[in-house]
């Protein structure tokens, strides 16, 4: 009961992984969540345990000692979590992750714990891929080459440069991703998500695993510049400016971590100090991955 569970980054593969790019997830443990027997004596507390409540709702019984879940429940558990609501970060993916862990009848294979996470999370999501849970709960990168297809990544990854910017507005993914659907309707749109995002994302992943990095700036440029020009939608309006900045002065780039449309912003550069990216962001939060 001890245990902490991270929140989630995903670095690469937001939206084209919905069209057979490779995605990249890791771990991030600058926010965490743990189980609390702590007194319900905060707004938190009480949320979180009505949720848990709430959740005794889900046919779970499939992957889940439910009388064992519900008894603790009684006695009062919560899940105490620093992971914020709405920000692309896997709140409720650690949360599921803490509840399979804790209560769940394990799987044998990491596509099977994959599988029964989402079923779980599909109680907050209507549907999930079960990507975030999974990443909370092995602790580990994630190399999604496609959702029946994942693997634990075991070498260390070098993230030196990369940074997250905190917009300060929550978002929902829903309507965004049904916002990217309507857009692949479009064979122009269609046509250029697989000649140029899909293509660069896979290098940049390739990049990064190789921990070489020397084309990766540009790889993140043409991915950046791309979603400037279609992604409009999911660029929250307070970085618009500061997304075009980075485009035109090559200092830096920025791209959409998860859905986009508010939350964390994902940024790079291999030029800038820790002092000129604060003095660049000052307006904003700013979290180096490293």
């Amino acid at each position: 009961m001890l245990a902490l569970f991270p929140s989630k980054v995903l670095l690469l593969g937001e939206y084209t992984i919905l069209n057979g790019s490779k995605a990249l997830a890791i771990p991030y443990t600058d926010f965490t969540g743990q189980w609390s027997f702590a007194p319900l004596d905060t707004i938190t507390s009480k949320t979180s345990h009505t949720s848990l409540v709430r959740f005794m709702s889900h046919r779970s019984g499939k992957y889940l000692n439910r009388d064992r879940l519900a008894q603790d429940i009684e006695k009062g558990l919560w899940f105490d979590s620093s992971i914020p609501h709405g920000f692309g970060l896997g709140s409720s993916g650690a949360l599921i992750a803490a509840i399979y862990e804790t209560y769940g009848y394990k799987q044998e294979n990491i596509q099977d714990h994959k599988n029964a996470l989402a079923k779980l999370e599909d109680f907050f999501h209507g549907s999930s891929s079960g990507i975030d849970p999974l990443v909370s709960l092995i602790q580990k990168p994630l190399l999604i080459h496609s959702f029946e297809n994942v693997e634990s990544y075991e070498k260390p990854l070098n993230l030196e440069g990369f940074f997250l910017v905190n917009t300060g507005k929550p978002r929902q993914t829903g309507p965004l991703v049904s916002i990217y659907q309507a857009k692949m309707k479009d064979p122009e749109f269609k046509r250029g998500c697989a000649a140029v995002l899909s293509r660069e994302v896979n290098f940049a992943i390739n990049e990064i695993l190789s921990n070489q990095g020397s084309n990766l700036f540009h790889h993140l440029w043409l991915i950046s510049k791309f979603q400037w020009e279609y992604f409009p939608e999911m660029i929250p309006t307070q970085m618009r400016s500061l997304w075009l900045q980075g485009l035109e002065c090559g200092e830096y780039v920025l791209k959409l971590c998860g859905a986009g449309g508010g939350g964390f912003v994902l940024g790079f550069s291999q030029k800038l100090s820790s002092d000129e990216k604060s003095k660049i962001f000052s307006s904003h939060e700013l979290r180096e991955l490293k």
